[in-house]
């Protein structure tokens, strides 16, 4: 594959990366509990996102997006992991009075891995946004370093994103001054914000 079609592949996963949705939701979150948590999940998230793109580069994403079943399944844990996110989110304690920096409830790094991961590993649109992304870039003939680069460079444009927004919240965290009561509304509307996604994802199951 020449230089240009390296850019093209980076180009548009970037900008699959950038767009709003539950992924950002999970790395924003992470990242209100400290910047390694934010990091951890953005990583997390990146290699989730590299099984995906290993599989699609090997042909393997076609017995994903062709079994109605094993899609299904799929698309319900990952509706159902979302509520549960949600539902942890909105239902977290309220921290007491006072002012100081914006608060989230402590996440582990662990938890955090495990929700990056998550989150993309149970999405099977991923699967789908690469079957007909690498249709374009892939063929029999290409060396298997190349098959493998590409799913590489694919995760390392995801990640890399996603480092980008943890460090982002957190060198907002650090700027600016919130009440706890606010930051406890904010982790709410995560909340909300995350079982609303997940219905909509059951609507169009």
């Amino acid at each position: 594959m020449d230089l240009l079609g390296w850019l093209s592949l980076a180009g548009i996963c970037a900008l699959g990366a950038m767009s709003p949705g539950p992924s950002l939701l999970i790395v924003m979150r992470c990242s209100t509990s400290g910047l390694r948590q934010g990091l951890a999940s953005a990583i997390a998230h990146g290699a989730g996102v590299a099984v995906y793109a290993a599989l699609t580069a090997f042909g393997l994403a076609v017995l994903i997006t062709s079994s109605p079943l094993l899609f299904s399944i799929l698309q319900w844990a990952g509706a159902a992991m979302l509520v549960y996110l949600g539902w942890k989110a909105f239902r977290a304690p309220a921290p007491g009075s006072g002012t100081t920096q914006l608060e989230a409830p402590h996440m582990s790094v662990r938890r955090s891995i495990v929700q990056g991961f998550g989150v993309a590993f149970f999405n099977p649109k991923i699967a789908v946004f690469f079957t007909a992304l690498f249709s374009q870039f892939v063929s029999e003939q290409q060396a298997l370093t190349t098959k493998l680069g590409m799913a590489a460079m694919v995760s390392g444009v995801d990640t890399l994103w996603y480092c980008i927004v943890a460090l982002a919240v957190h060198a907002s965290r650090k700027r600016q001054l919130v009440s706890k009561h606010l930051g406890h509304r904010i982790q709410q509307l995560f909340g909300l914000l995350l079982i609303g996604l997940a219905a909509r994802l059951v609507f169009t199951i």
